[in-house]
């Protein structure tokens, strides 16, 4: 769940991050590198695909005349996203379409936490968000701060101060309604793709509408489902973790945890069949669907359920 997180934060980085390196990081026109994923996001695009076809089914059929939407998408936080991810996605097609996924899913997650009894503290939110614009800024003399606010804008296209106003606010709103589910996990076992499918179903019509108007096209539906491919490193009942950039022998005597910090990349899968020709270290190719993993994560791994096949 955190990688929405992740992928707002990355502009500028973490802005709790020490006050001195941050600023000769932004003073050197360098963002911060990219953690690694804790989870495979490989192909986010196709991720979304049965989100866009879902919606662009539901508007056309039974869910379109829920009663009345509330919810509303927040059009300068996509368009914001929208400058942001164009030095990372070339092709526009796909780049509206990932910013939409992103948006969606921590919408989802926000408004399914209120479901529960989750309310945002506005308030301390706020204040979370002044300290922190606060501790990105002081230190800079106005030729400095001149210097970064000229290159973010040549870069991106808007200032840091949208950025913090509108990108790391929802950031934060985002985090806090995670952190909250955290804590108060659901009664009952419920997958990000059970949250977010609902979620699509109740506001088909504001979604679909908002996408006709950005131009996201709907997708392929028939790439529900993504693959993960890397090396068996640990077996524990049904579930099966498999990483990827490092080697039989790097990782032999490990512990799970420590093989998943060694890894470039790795994650846990829940298998339905029998995995008793599985062996460790051996290459596996999965296919999953990437949204089914539970929504609360504390204390727990996070594991892919929907597994459709390996190899």
């Amino acid at each position: 769940m955190n990688e929405v997180k992740r992928s707002l934060d990355r502009i500028v980085g973490d802005v709790t991050t020490d006050k001195e390196e941050l600023k000769q990081r932004v003073l050197s026109g360098k963002r911060k590198s990219k953690r690694k994923n804790p989870f495979p996001l490989v192909a986010t695009v196709i991720v979304m695909t049965a989100v866009l076809f879902f919606t662009f089914n539901v508007f056309q059929g039974e869910y379109l005349k829920k009663d009345g939407s509330e919810y509303e998408v927040n059009e300068e936080l996509y368009d914001l996203l929208l400058k942001s991810e164009q030095h990372e996605i070339e092709d526009p097609d796909e780049l509206r379409t990932v910013v939409m996924q992103r948006l969606v899913e921590s919408d989802s997650l926000i408004e399914y936490a209120k479901s529960l009894g989750y309310e945002a503290d506005e308030q301390a939110m706020k204040e979370e968000l002044a300290k922190e614009q606060q501790t990105f800024f002081e230190g800079f003399n106005e030729e400095e701060l001149n210097s970064v606010e000229q290159t973010q804008l040549e870069n991106f296209g808007y200032t840091y101060e949208q950025y913090f106003q509108t990108i790391h606010k929802h950031t934060i709103q985002f985090t806090a309604a995670v952190e909250w589910l955290d804590h108060n996990p659901p009664a009952e076992h419920t997958t990000q793709r059970e949250v977010l499918d609902a979620f699509l179903g109740t506001h088909a019509d504001v979604i679909t509408e908002f996408m006709e108007k950005k131009q996201i096209p709907p997708a392929d539906p028939s790439s529900v489902y993504v693959e993960f491919e890397g090396l068996v490193a640990a077996i524990e009942n049904r579930r099966v973790l498999v990483v990827q950039g490092v080697e039989k022998d790097q990782i032999e005597g490990m512990s799970a945890e420590e093989i998943q910090d060694a890894a470039y990349d790795s994650a846990w899968f829940e298998f339905d069949e029998t995995i008793e020709q599985l062996a460790l270290y051996r290459q596996i190719n999965v296919t999953f669907d990437p949204l089914s993993y539970p929504v609360s994560q504390a204390e727990q791994e996070k594991v892919f359920e929907d597994v459709s096949g390996w190899e």
